[in-house]
């Protein structure tokens, strides 16, 4: 396994060979998508070992890529218990059971898989991601609050609304509600999630694809 200096270097490398590529007269687009997604891929597996050498599980869920319920909760735990700054967010696809009954088994689990890898594409290196139950995400951003996070949840409402979902299916649009919140006073992890559900569920019913911002309440 690289350490972190060896790929903290390797990300430096790409990165500059990212900006010549950019101030060439005619730079090949190519090869920067090439390099930017290796650096992309160094991300997270990057991610991966920091969470690892901390002790948190990483069984991953099947369909989205995304941490498990379980493994999500025990990493969520164990941040809280740090005392460390962070937002959680809980996000559901909008219409998800219509979702169910439009696509054919293959096309739904083939959307979920696209929908963690917009999720993962979203985050940075530290932040988590996982499953919440049977329909839900749960991202957990490290070390940012408020504006910060509405302005992570924004890019990724974004992301997933411009996907070119018809590629599965002639007549499918996937999108996405979002709540947050911080820890704020809370007592527990489990007290954080209950809130970021129900400002999700807030976002849900004022008529969902919308992110509601869980610091004014």
């Amino acid at each position: 396994m690289k350490t972190v200096r060896e790929e903290d270097l390797r990300l430096a490398e790409m990165l500059q060979t990212m900006r010549h590529l950019l101030e060439q007269p005619q730079p090949s687009l190519t090869i920067l998508k090439s390099s930017l997604d290796e650096a992309l891929q160094l991300l997270e597996a990057r991610q991966q070992n920091l969470l690892s050498s901390r002790g948190f599980a990483l069984e991953e869920d099947p369909l989205t890529g995304l941490l498990s319920q379980t493994a999500f909760n025990r990493t969520l735990e164990q941040v809280f218990s740090t005392g460390e700054s962070f937002s959680l967010v809980y996000l559901e696809p909008d219409h998800l059971e219509a979702l169910k009954l439009r696509l054919s088994p293959s096309a739904y689990q083939e959307s979920l898989g696209r929908l963690g890898l917009l999720v993962r594409k979203a985050l940075r290196a530290s932040d988590v991601a996982g499953r919440i139950g049977d329909q839900g995400f749960g991202l957990l951003l490290r070390g940012i609050t408020g504006d910060r996070t509405f302005g992570v949840c924004e890019r990724l409402r974004v992301a997933v609304l411009k996907y070119p979902w018809t590629q599965l299916h002639p007549e499918l649009q996937m999108t996405i509600s979002l709540g947050y919140t911080g820890r704020e006073d809370a007592e527990s992890a489990q007290q954080i999630v209950n809130r970021a559900r129900r400002f999700q569920a807030e976002a849900r019913s004022s008529g969902q694809n919308q992110t509601f911002p869980g610091l004014y309440y």
